[in-house]
């Protein structure tokens, strides 16, 4: 199958759903809809969420898919088939090896690699900065990362909001919390008419954001005759499993974790410097555009300017992309502009407001006091993590059953620096 044209299909077929959708809302604006009229609104708004889920599921598959084999066919031009395809086979047969006896202790898995490798790539890097980022000049050898930390990095990404909305990671050898400067107040400057008057003296001012990191697990068990058999790529489907099961949990914290025992989510936002959340007004109306309006300008102006971007959850797209540019958002053009290239790579996401929006699961529904949206610069969020992922290999757990046990583990943190840049609209009184 050609991933990319499907994908693109897919985007088609959903801007068509997209249009019927707005000719049905406009047939039926000013008046009450009959039953037949909101059950059809309804279908279509259930078939626009069915095929944003189908892009996401082949978002990652084209991604894999196209990153992987420009990186093969790099590999190529630079070092000749033989080396790669021997490198390759070494790599495979020394996972194996451990995989079967773990002979060599805990196996780290280098994750910075895999991330320089991707962001070179994302940017357009030349063949040439690709061989001085995969070349070891003091030992003569590749040293790209392996296939299992490809795909584990993959399934993380992909399952992780923050990486997606540009947070800001960093990496760190220790666990022990660390204190990032967080500015309270601008050096505000003076003006004076008069000659020989000294300018006053006005000082930024600073508090402290602590990173901490927590400990996450998984807990994977394979049958003994899977790792024995040689034609079963063990390390790719190991790094798929555990890089989703950790993503999965690890991303859930970083959206709506507390501070207390895991990481401040994203849209978490307090203390001192935090903006005053926008409101809907009660815990039964929904938010108009207006609101969504305040929203954008309640944040500082830079980061409006930089990178700004919007996180809901699905359902609450689903009202968002209704809203219209007149009358509170009942009349008028549409605000929604669904993108026909997303989840192509160089693609780019749906906009609201003229900001793209990124959806995650963990954000909350509608509901009584729910975070509807979080907007804003998201790269003041850092994401701290410890080292690479680790994964350690048990025979007794379950020796009964002919398996053997493989625990990844990582530690991982997340913080806000700059509570100005974002803000949440909240559906409250």
């Amino acid at each position: 199958m050609d991933i990319r044209a499907h994908v693109i299909a897919l985007n088609e077929d959903r801007a068509r759903v997209v249009s019927e959708l707005r000719s049905e809302l406009d047939a039926t604006a000013g008046r009450e809809r009959n039953q037949e009229e909101t059950t059809k609104i309804a279908r279509l708004d259930a078939r626009i969420d069915e095929l944003d889920a189908e892009v996401r599921e082949f978002v990652a598959r084209e991604t894999r898919e196209q990153e992987a084999a420009t990186l093969r066919e790099q590999s190529l031009s630079l070092f000749g088939a033989a080396r790669v395809d021997a490198r390759d086979k070494r790599e495979g047969d020394a996972l194996r090896i451990w995989l079967r006896d773990g002979a060599k202790g805990d196996l780290e898995i280098d994750l910075n690699a895999a991330m320089a490798e991707r962001a070179a790539l994302r940017r357009g890097a030349t063949a040439e900065e690709v061989r001085a980022m995969a070349w070891d000049a003091s030992s003569g050898s590749l040293v790209v990362p392996t296939n299992m930390a490809r795909s584990l990095f993959e399934y993380l990404e992909a399952s992780i909001a923050g990486f997606r909305v540009g947070a800001t990671t960093i990496s760190t050898t220790t666990g022990e919390n660390i204190q990032l400067p967080r500015l309270l107040t601008h050096s505000i400057g003076t003006q004076v008419s008069a000659q020989g008057v000294a300018l006053g003296q006005s000082d930024p001012t600073f508090a402290q954001t602590t990173l901490s990191t927590y400990k996450y697990g998984q807990l994977a068990a394979v049958a003994n005759e899977l790792i024995a058999d040689a034609a079963f790529d063990l390390g790719s489907w190991l790094g798929r499993d555990i890089g989703y099961a950790l993503g999965r949990v690890i991303d859930a914290d970083l959206i709506v974790g507390t501070g207390s025992s895991e990481p401040k989510g994203m849209s978490v936002l307090t203390g001192a410097g935090t903006n005053a959340p926008i409101t809907t007004g009660g815990s039964n109306i929904a938010p108009t555009v207006e609101k969504f309006i305040d929203t954008v300008y309640s944040v500082n102006d830079g980061a409006r300017d930089h990178g700004a971007a919007w996180l809901m959850k699905d359902s609450v797209v689903g009202t968002v992309r209704k809203l219209r540019d007149g009358a509170g958002g009942t009349v008028g053009a549409f605000l929604w502009q669904p993108s026909l290239t997303q989840g192509v790579i160089t693609g780019q996401p749906d906009r609201f407001l003229g900001y793209p929006v990124y959806t995650d699961p963990n954000m909350a529904a509608a509901g009584s006091n729910a975070t509807l949206a979080t907007f804003g610069d998201f790269s003041e969020y850092v994401i701290r993590t410890v080292g690479s992922p680790v994964i350690e290999r048990d025979t007794s757990v379950y020796f009964a059953q002919d398996q053997t046990a493989f625990r990844g583990k990582w530690r991982i943190g997340g913080n806000h620096t700059q509570n100005s840049h974002l803000n949440n609209l909240i559906q409250n009184v």
